[in-house]
């Protein structure tokens, strides 16, 4: 079955099922595994157009890539010359967070609590951080569990509390980070280039000079790119929407002038699965964050591609400690964000995952 045919059976049980499960083997017959992403089918469907053979290997979820006399494997976006060592480092935001601090890189000041650290502890780190803080837990990914814009000591004993119930009786680890006030992007890099540098702004329209705001939600919305790519998300006009409109002195019927971009909502670590947008601007980027990239790529040993959320008050302007900070880095990153900008030109992202793993592939 080709690439293309898996993704088309994948959107047709998507509808009557849901979701369409990859199976592994138990003493009580097959059982359900996660789904395949949609990065992967973009990776397999390249490998096709470069005459790589590829094969799932069954009842997981790893696939077998075989170009000309070698072989090659990858698992969710993580190709296997990721070693063991760096996905480690980058799932655990502490241990990544410190690497970059002993690299010289600009992180948000922040401090660890454990499960079992006393309450008077606890608000000592709360006191002693410029707010508003971050609070998350160390392992999570995309976003998840993440609480803004936390100001006072209620707010962050119930962010806590939060991350605390949502895992239930395991023991987690959670990181309290001052907020850092910035534009937020998402820099894709192999250990010898950046590949992709896109913007990431929450739902938005832009004006038109005549249309009424809920009139230019309708429009975007019919963007084919939202129906072909299934991480972009339709906006949906909820009470959070008006709430954000009414506070920008802005309802549903306001004239937006003409080319003025206009936030639905405020940004938080869910922009693009609540309509937001990507914008490409990996050619406008200051030579400073190429520097940057570079020092993280050879901070963490065997790293072969990663996801960076780099947050920077000018990214096109030289960089300081003071003007952007790394928010995490990723090992498994998506790659469909960068593949497919709302705005800008197309990067061919599956493309230059191959080519990590095949250096030769023309």
């Amino acid at each position: 079955m080709t690439a293309r045919s898996i993704l088309f059976v994948y959107r047709l049980v998507g509808v009557l099922m849901n979701a369409l499960y990859l199976k592994r083997r138990s003493i009580d017959g097959v059982k359900k595994l996660k789904k395949v992403s949609k990065s992967t089918v973009l990776i397999l469907e390249e490998a096709e157009k470069n005459q790589i053979e590829w094969k799932k290997i069954p009842y997981t979820d790893l696939f077998k890539l075989k170009y000309k006399d070698q072989t090659r494997y990858f698992h969710a976006q993580i190709p296997s010359s990721t070693t063991e060592f760096a996905a480690y480092c980058c799932d655990n935001k502490r241990i990544s967070r410190n690497i970059l601090i002993e690299a010289g890189i600009s992180v948000s000041k922040g401090y660890q609590i454990e499960y079992e650290d006393e309450k008077p502890y606890r608000l000592s780190l709360f006191n002693n951080l410029k707010k508003p803080l971050v609070v998350k837990p160390v392992n999570d990914q995309q976003g998840n569990n993440v609480h803004l814009n936390i100001n006072t000591q209620e707010e962050y004993i119930t962010a806590t509390k939060e991350i605390y119930k949502f895992y239930g009786r395991k023991k987690i680890e959670i990181l309290v980070e001052e907020m850092f006030q910035g534009d937020e992007y998402r820099i894709l890099a192999s250990q010898t280039k950046i590949l992709s540098v896109i913007k990431r702004l929450p739902a938005n329209i832009t004006g038109d000079g005549k249309s009424t705001i809920e009139k230019l939600i309708e429009i975007k919305n019919q963007d084919p790119l939202r129906e072909r790519v299934d991480t972009y998300k339709k906006i949906s006009i909820d009470s959070k929407v008006l709430e954000h409109l009414k506070q920008q002195s802005l309802n549903l019927q306001s004239i937006v002038p003409n080319k003025k971009r206009i936030l639905l909502r405020p940004h938080s670590p869910l922009d693009i699965s609540l309509g937001g947008d990507t914008i490409d601007i990996t050619s406008k980027i200051h030579p400073s964050v190429k520097k940057i990239v570079h020092t993280i790529m050879k901070s963490i040993p065997g790293l072969a591609l990663t996801g960076i959320d780099y947050m920077s008050k000018n990214i096109y302007s030289e960089q300081t400690p003071d003007n952007y900070k790394i928010i995490e880095i990723n090992a498994s990153p998506s790659l469909d964000w960068n593949e497919f900008p709302i705005e800008g030109p197309r990067r061919k992202i599956a493309k230059e995952f191959l080519k990590i793993m095949f250096p030769e592939l023309k």
